[in-house]
């Protein structure tokens, strides 16, 4: 636990690229009853920096505990996507002082990911190709459940139209779980996955697909 406080530390100055990403003629319609809306591309060019991979929200299905989001992109010319899961109300992982709240701010499936088939299946095979690795092109079968770290400074509100960043760890089949930032844009309807370091890359692809 002391290794991933020190690491939530680094990412407490994290700050997604999400303004540069606008998708082009693509669009999926909403059944939250906001219409169609412009998917986002993929990926965009990051010279000198760990790629992005973006998804539009395209869809939110709210529950007791949490809001279930189809999140969606255009990678070459496929539909990819994944369902993300966020738990509302996870306390803030950062106090108002800027440092770690250790005890509290970590969450076993504090956001969740899983599949929405064929879609997630060529979301990993497009975030393999995006990372320079091969995969199988099946997306996981089962829900994962990532420790999450909430780099917020106050709890989680979905009904809002804040930005929300989280450091997430996921188990893989290669050995130590793979580290990737996440940020979940409510103002854009944007989500976004970035890997901690290209050393992940290999993890990551491990932890999304069977």
């Amino acid at each position: 636990m002391k290794n991933r406080f020190m690491k939530a530390l680094l990412f407490i100055s994290f700050v997604g690229l999400l303004s540069a990403c606008t998708g082009q003629g693509a669009k999926e319609k909403s059944t939250s009853g906001e219409g169609q809306r412009q998917l986002t591309a993929f990926t965009v060019p990051a010279e000198g920096r760990i790629p992005g991979a973006f998804l539009t929200l395209v869809d939110a299905v709210k529950t007791d505990s949490s809001t279930v989001y189809a999140a969606k992109s255009v990678a070459d010319k496929d539909t990819v996507g994944l369902k993300i899961e966020v738990i509302n109300g996870l306390n803030a992982g950062i106090f108002l002082d800027g440092t770690v709240n250790n005890e509290r701010g970590f969450h076993k499936g504090g956001v969740k990911i899983s599949s929405l088939g064929k879609e997630s299946d060529h979301y990993v095979r497009a975030l393999a190709k995006l990372y320079g690795l091969t995969s199988s092109g099946q997306f996981s079968s089962k829900t994962l459940l990532p420790l999450t770290f909430s780099s917020n400074k106050k709890n989680l509100d979905l009904s809002s139209k804040e930005t929300y960043s989280f450091k997430l760890f996921l188990a893989n089949k290669l050995g130590d779980e793979a580290e990737a930032f996440a940020v979940l844009d409510l103002y854009r309807n944007l989500f976004e996955i970035t890997a901690r370091d290209s050393s992940q890359y290999a993890r990551i692809i491990s932890a999304l697909q069977d």
